[in-house]
């Protein structure tokens, strides 16, 4: 076990030792400090649990760090030993066995607003926020795997020799460890933190890449929704409930029958050269019961919508699809997100074929689905 030794530097010279503080005099402290300063854990950690319960069990703390990601520490009244380390695998196993999209924020939610954490009334709408803030992805897919964090009053060596086991190698176990130690100095309690096993968390170039093509579609999604919203006043965007994230996503939505997620125009403009830049119309049948019946409704009136679009579309009908539709891709070739020049160019083509797309469509669509109804 490491041990840590603080000395206190004195004007004449003289070093003096700081007297360590007993783990009996922090041991009952420790998770109320860390609830109320969260920096301490690691900085920018949001909080979200606290006694969370996990299988039936609860762990001591839960939280979100700045890339999105679920953290689970296990803090132990003492040193680190083995035990920990198997407990907060069982913990965070636990929690990556939830849907994402549904129990895991239920869950999360439920659980908070006890000791000291806030209460989370609606987690996905939080999460968002936090995307926003931070600029990291807010699916919520992006939670998990959770993150491993082992918080002790020192550890033992299996506890960091299992620790560096399970990170190194490519063994896909994000775990780190971390030990406070405490010491009495002139009347006051000094606390002094280490990270005994680490894992880099630093953006790689990918990830700041990333940020820079979200700043590109940011900035081209407000010059073309002002264009749009020109010419198409009554056509709603959909932003699917994301905020400012739909505008930092390669395709926009845009409404075909009341605001549906499973009938929906859109316009794709890639970051890849390989990719389409493409304007679509799909149908979804995962959701929609009758989505079969619309789509093929659509395409037995092919001829005729086709005719009405003034050019040949390109029809997704493949067994065993989720989803099927149409589309038109652009005829330039290397068309990437990057390329600034051609934005006016890009913009003005999904613009009006958008529209002629949605005036051959609609007509038909509003007969299939006043039918449904």
């Amino acid at each position: 076990m490491n041990e840590l030794g603080i000395w206190a530097l004195q004007t004449d010279g003289v070093a003096e030792a700081v007297i360590a503080v007993s783990e009996v005099d922090l041991e009952d402290r420790l998770e109320g400090m860390l609830v109320q300063l969260p920096d301490m854990l690691e900085p920018g950690i949001q909080l979200v649990g606290r006694q969370t319960l996990a299988d039936g069990r609860p762990l001591d703390l839960l939280g979100v760090d700045t890339n999105g990601r679920l953290v689970v520490f296990e803090l132990k009244r003492g040193a680190l030993t083995r035990d920990a380390v198997t407990q907060c695998i069982d913990y965070a196993s636990a929690l990556d066995a939830m849907d994402p999209e549904k129990e895991l924020p239920t869950h999360i939610a439920e659980q908070s607003g006890k000791l000291g954490i806030e209460k989370i009334d609606d987690f996905k709408a939080w999460y968002e926020k936090d995307a926003i803030e931070n600029e990291h992805e807010n699916e919520l897919g992006n939670l998990l795997p959770p993150r491993l964090v082992l918080v002790g009053l020192g550890a033992d060596n299996r506890a960091e020799r299992m620790a560096r086991f399970l990170q190194a190698g490519g063994r896909g176990i994000d775990i780190s460890v971390l030990t406070f130690y405490g010491f009495q100095h002139g009347g006051e309690t000094l606390l002094a933190r280490q990270v005994e096993v680490e894992v880099d968390h630093t953006p790689s170039s990918s990830k700041k890449k990333g940020a820079a093509e979200k700043q590109l579609y940011r900035e081209f999604w407000a010059e073309f929704l002002s264009a749009f919203e020109r010419n198409h006043k009554d056509w709603e965007v959909l932003r699917e409930s994301r905020g400012a994230k739909a505008l930092t996503n390669s395709s926009l939505h845009f409404d075909a029958c009341g605001k549906s997620k499973e009938v929906y125009y859109s316009f794709q403009y890639p970051t890849l050269k390989d990719w389409p830049t493409q304007v679509n119309f799909w149908v979804t049948n995962s959701n929609l019961e009758d989505g079969e019946r619309i789509f093929w409704g659509l395409h037995a009136q092919k001829d005729e919508i086709e005719r009405r679009f003034g050019e040949t579309l390109s029809w997704d009908i493949g067994e065993g699809r989720k989803t099927r539709g149409m589309h038109i891709r652009h005829p330039g070739e290397n068309l990437v997100i990057g390329d600034r020049e051609r934005w006016p160019e890009v913009r003005d083509w999904a613009i009006q074929r958008l529209g002629s797309l949605r005036g051959a469509i609609q007509p038909h669509l509003d007969e299939l689905t006043a039918d449904s109804g």
